[in-house]
C-alpha cells in the first residue's frame, strides 16, 4: 500500500510525511526531493531553465518509478493531483491524503523567506488564486484531513493513521 500527501504549498506534507511514515513503520519519500535528485537541480531552477511543464513532466516520471515501491508514504508537490494522469495514478496505487490547514496558515508558514523559494508563490493573492484553482484536484483526495492552526505535525499524522485504519476495516 502507499499513501499519497497531497495539498498545497505550505500544507505540512513533508513534515507530515515523515511522521505518518515512521508511524507506519514506512519509508518515506518526498517527489519534489527526488526530482531535484534525478535532475540535478532545485525545484526553483527547474522551473527557470525548463517551465512548469518541464516540472510536470520530471514529477510524472518520478510518481511512476515510486509506484514500484509499496509501503512508502509520499509527499507530493502541491500541483501533482492538478495532472489527471497523476491523480489516476495515485489512485490505483494507494490512498491519497488531503493535508487542508486555513489558507492564512499556509502564508503564515511559508513566510517571506519561503515564498523566495517557491517559483508559484511570488505573493498571496496569486498563491489564492492558485490555491482556488487547485481545489477541485484535492478535494479528489480519499481523506481530507483539516489541520487546526497550531496542530503538530505528530497529532496530524496520528489522526490520518486512525482514518487508514478505519477505511481499511
Amino acid at each position: 500500500m502507499r499513501v499519497f500527501l497531497t495539498g498545497f504549498m505550505g500544507a505540512g506534507k513533508t513534515t507530515v510525511g515523515r511522521h505518518l511514515a515512521r508511524g507506519l513503520d514506512w519509508r518515506f519519500v518526498d517527489l519534489d526531493t527526488e526530482i531535484e535528485k534525478t535532475v540535478g537541480l532545485g525545484v526553483r531552477e527547474i522551473f527557470a531553465q525548463r517551465g512548469e511543464a518541464g516540472f510536470r513532466r520530471y514529477e510524472s516520471e518520478r510518481l511512476a518509478s515510486i509506484l514500484a515501491e509499496d509501503n512508502v508514504v509520499v509527499a507530493t508537490g502541491g500541483g501533482t493531483v492538478s495532472l489527471e494522469a497523476n491523480r489516476k495514478m495515485m489512485e490505483r496505487a494507494g490512498v491519497s491524503v488531503w493535508l487542508n490547514p486555513p489558507f492564512d496558515e499556509i502564508v503564515s508558514r511559508i513566510g517571506g523567506q519561503g515564498k523566495a523559494d517557491r517559483p508559484l508563490f511570488p505573493d498571496e493573492v496569486s498563491a489564492f488564486e492558485l490555491y482556488r484553482e487547485r481545489l477541485a484536484s484535492y478535494r479528489s483526495a480519499d481523506l481530507r484531513i483539516d489541520v487546526a492552526r497550531g496542530e503538530s505535525a505528530a497529532e496530524t499524522a496520528a489522526r490520518i493513521i486512525l482514518r487508514l485504519r478505519e477505511t481499511m476495516r
